[in-house]
Parts: structure tokens; C-alpha cells; sequence
């Protein structure tokens, strides 16, 4: 039976109706949608559209060249195209939020991210909406597999692999510096007070959606848990969401680009420290995988993240708990979208539904019963 041994099913992608797209349609729907765009460039022509193997669960991508004259000089540039998925990873996936985030954080200091060229809401273009991006030269570090079992980080040297770490943690600490008020647009008080609440309340009902009536004894005593142990002081930051070294891209050992906003929220930095460490873990010492010497541990990030914003990390015991339950409701939803694809093996599905690693976490650290067999340890955290 296929183990769950890191997030390399949240990548994977689902085989969608977006892999059917066509080249040739795709191709002039883009060059139709660039000329309006962005007017100023004469005799503009998309020149060749890359289909990606897999669409993705929570988007598709593609990748676009374009030529161009401007002012009589022949141009060209490459773009990226995010485009909604019809299979929907995470409830009330929003495409704008992504591209105001881009928007947002491409007028902050230290924090590199692509440049937004347009956002299109009308369906009628691609077939789903989709926003187009400034395509960055560099290179990330590998998901499937990891990167610390192979690949171009795997291959640096232990104090190259430092610096590029370091650099990491030091992007993420200016991304929870900026003014949240920047990011009211993540604001939804209608769930709560503040953003911890608020990022709580989003995930109980992301939990219940998922779930549609069918009761799984650890996600349900993980959110008592939660309840009962919600820090007594209101959160209101930004948070990144899906914070690890795959969501970033690197030219040389500096961060070119940070990506991956569908987890974007308020709930404050400790819950970006949380969900590294549990995403570190997943691929290294919980499956019995020797970290890179120079890629710090989540201890080490921690610490490191301390330093560089002046102040200690704040209940992390709950923070890491909150980020196994997002793990553990994420891939159940996966089980159910594979399972409606038929493209695993139905034990893989089961796996997914009733014993994914999110929710081996919580058995463990919340020392809760569980029929099934631990196959992914715990770790632990100490700063």
C-alpha cells in the first residue's frame, strides 16, 4: 500500500477536463485576450502555449511565449497563466485574492513576487477565469520528489544550501511585517474578530463541507481541542498560508519570487512557523529521510524568524496542532477527488480519508485513539 509521505498528493494534480485544452484554441484565445490587454504592443502574437502534464487540483498553469514591436523594436517575454480548476481543492477558491496578493506585495520591499498583468473574470476566454503574470526566470526546489533527496538543492554544497535557507526564512519575515491593513481584502469578520478567529470559523466549515456528514473522530476531537485552547489574545497578520521552500523560487541562492496564495489569510505568523514545520517534517524526519546539511530544521526557522523580527514565537503547541488539522481536512478532500476520478488505487483513497499524515499528527500529539497503524512520526518542537 502506498504510504502518505509528504505533500507530493497535494501537487500531483487531478486529471481534469483542462487536459483535454487545445494548443492551437488556447493558443489564440490568449493572443485575442494579450492584444486587448495590453494595446500599446503592435502585432503582438502568442508564439506558443506549454501545456502542463497534470492541471493541478487547485489551478491549472500555462506558459505562454509572446512577440511583440514596440516603438519599431521586435520584443518578446514569456507570461504565466493561472487558471481556475474546475475541481476545486479548497472551498471558495478565489483567483482574485491571488492576484491582489501579487498586486499588494509587489509594491513591499524584500518580498519578490511576479508582476500581475491583468486579471479576467469572463469564463467565456479559457473556460474558467484565470489572471496572467510577468513569468520568472529560476528554479524551485523539488516537491515530488523532495529536495532533499534529489535535484539541483540536493546537489549545492552544505553552506550554499545555508544561505539559500536563510534567505527563505528572511523573505517570510518581512511577508509578516507588512501592514495588514495592505491586506484588508483578507479581512472577513463575519467569522470572528480578528484573524485567527476569523481563519478558524473558514476551516471548521471547510471541515464540514469536506466532510458532508461523514464524522472522522480525529478531526472532530482536534477541533474541540482547537476550541478549547484558542490563545485568549486576538491575531490579526498576514499570513502566507502555504509557507515552505517549494512555494518559493530562487535565481542563484536568493528568493526570486515567493508564490501560492490559496491559503492566504490573517492568522498571524505563527501559523506560517506551524505549517513549515509540519511540511518540513513530512519530508524529512518523519519518513526517515536525512535533512540536507544547511537546510535548517523547524526548530532552527523558528529561532532564526525570532531574530529577524525581534520577538518570540507565540503559542506554537496550538499553532502546531491548527496546521495537522488543515493537513488532515486537505487531503481528506484530495481522497474524495481522486475517488471520483478512479485514478488510485482504492486503499491509497482510504489512506487519504481516514489515515493521511495531517491526521497521524494529531493522534500523536494529541495522544488521541486511532484504529489505524502510525506509519509518519512526530517529532516534536523545541525552540
Amino acid at each position: 500500500m502506498p504510504e502518505l509521505t509528504n505533500a507530493s498528493y497535494i501537487e500531483s494534480g487531478l486529471p481534469t477536463r483542462d487536459r483535454q485544452r487545445d494548443p492551437e484554441k488556447t493558443r489564440q484565445a490568449l493572443e485575442s485576450w494579450f492584444s486587448t490587454a495590453l494595446p500599446h504592443r503592435s502585432d503582438l502574437h502568442v508564439t506558443e502555449v506549454t501545456l502542463p502534464r497534470t492541471a493541478g487540483v487547485a489551478n491549472e498553469t500555462l506558459l505562454c511565449e509572446t512577440s511583440w514591436t514596440e516603438a519599431g523594436v521586435a520584443r518578446s517575454a514569456g507570461y504565466v497563466v493561472r487558471v481556475n480548476s474546475p475541481d476545486f481543492l479548497y472551498k471558495d477558491a478565489d483567483l482574485t485574492v491571488h492576484a491582489e496578493m501579487y498586486r499588494v506585495l509587489g509594491r513591499e520591499p524584500g518580498i519578490p513576487v511576479p508582476a500581475v498583468v491583468g486579471l479576467e473574470t469572463d469564463t467565456g476566454v479559457l473556460g474558467e477565469a484565470f489572471f496572467v503574470m510577468e513569468r520568472v526566470e529560476g528554479r524551485v526546489p523539488g516537491d515530488t520528489p523532495p529536495f532533499h533527496t534529489t535535484g539541483w538543492v540536493h546537489d549545492l554544497v552544505p553552506s550554499e544550501r545555508a544561505v539559500l535557507w536563510r534567505n527563505a526564512v528572511e523573505v517570510m519575515a518581512r511577508l509578516h511585517q507588512v501592514d495588514p491593513a495592505k491586506v484588508a481584502f483578507l479581512d472577513r469578520p463575519h467569522l470572528g474578530p480578528d484573524g485567527l478567529r476569523q481563519d478558524l470559523a473558514h476551516w471548521f466549515d471547510v471541515a464540514a463541507w469536506v466532510a458532508r456528514g461523514r464524522v472522522d473522530p480525529v478531526i472532530a476531537a482536534a477541533e474541540r481541542w482547537l476550541r478549547a485552547h484558542l490563545p485568549p489574545t486576538g491575531i490579526t497578520a498576514l499570513a502566507w498560508g502555504d509557507s515552505r521552500l517549494p512555494n518559493l523560487m530562487f535565481s542563484g541562492l536568493d528568493v526570486a519570487a515567493v508564490f501560492d496564495w490559496d491559503m492566504v489569510c490573517l492568522a498571524g505568523a505563527e501559523s506560517d512557523l506551524a505549517w513549515w514545520t509540519v511540511m518540513d517534517y513530512s519530508s524529512t524526519e518523519s519518513v526517515g529521510v536525512e535533512r540536507l546539511p544547511g537546510i535548517g530544521s523547524p526548530a532552527q526557522t523558528v529561532r532564526r524568524w525570532q531574530e529577524l523580527v525581534g520577538r518570540d514565537a507565540a503559542n506554537l503547541d496550538f499553532h502546531l496542532v491548527y496546521a495537522s488539522y488543515r493537513l488532515a481536512v486537505i487531503l481528506r478532500r484530495l481522497g474524495d477527488l481522486y475517488g471520483a476520478t478512479g485514478a488510485m488505487a482504492p486503499e491509497t483513497i482510504e489512506e487519504l480519508r481516514s489515515n493521511n499524515f495531517g491526521q497521524q499528527y494529531l493522534v500523536q500529539i494529541l495522544d488521541l485513539p486511532h484504529p489505524h497503524s502510525i506509519t509518519m512520526t512526530w517529532p516534536g518542537l523545541e525552540i
